[in-house]
């Protein structure tokens, strides 16, 4: 498909500024485009650097959100999940599945390994030596910034979850997001409970 006729002429930055209302915040590229060619999810830098701080430790902020989800219409569709209790939901489900948990912590870690790639080595060197507890949330925070050992409960944003696995196809959560996406845009989606209800037991002939 053919880019938006309004979107014309307009740097992707400047079309994520109109996505989300605001001026981007560590804007580093595109991950992911959607079928119009516009930006779906985009890469941000792992540490802004910020004027008027009361202190050098201040004025370093971490931004561990590595990859932003942009695109409107699927930050409101995610954001219907969570209200519909998907967030809950998604975290029992992780909890009773081992191959889902063990590559969600395979995720959690190179998300944090990636996210640390993005910092130039002189730069992780002097973060680590100056500002150790930014330096932590920079190189030891998962997915939506959530510091420690990965668990289901650490869930807390499907936004970040499925933008991760549009940029880079690996994340459980994320590829639940997907197909929960797919089932609402077919009709066929209701809240979790309907969805865990037990299918009512047929009684046996003679009984009925």
């Amino acid at each position: 498909m053919e880019r938006r006729p309004q979107w014309t002429g307009l740097t992707d930055e400047e079309i994520v500024e109109r996505q989300i209302g605001r001026k981007p915040r560590g804007f580093l590229r595109v991950a992911t485009r959607c079928p119009f060619g516009l930006p779906e999810t985009i890469v941000t830098r792992p540490v802004l650097r910020e004027d008027g701080g009361t202190s050098p430790e201040r004025r370093v902020k971490p931004f561990p959100t590595v990859f932003w989800l942009t695109c409107p219409g699927a930050v409101r569709a995610v954001s219907e999940l969570e209200a519909l209790g998907y967030v809950r939901e998604l975290q029992r489900r992780l909890a009773g599945d081992a191959s889902a948990f063990e590559a969600y912590r395979e995720a959690t870690r190179s998300y944090a390994n990636y996210r640390l790639s993005l910092l130039p080595a002189d730069e992780a060197a002097r973060l680590a030596a100056e500002h150790p507890g930014q330096y932590e949330v920079v190189a030891r925070s998962g997915i939506g910034g959530v510091l420690g050992k990965p668990d289901a409960a650490g869930i807390k944003c499907l936004h970040a979850h499925y933008a991760d696995y549009l940029a880079r196809g690996t994340n459980p959560i994320g590829k639940w997001v997907r197909e929960l996406l797919v089932e609402k845009a077919r009709g066929e989606l209701g809240p979790p409970e309907r969805r865990q209800a037990p299918r009512p037991r047929r009684a046996p002939r003679g009984e009925e």
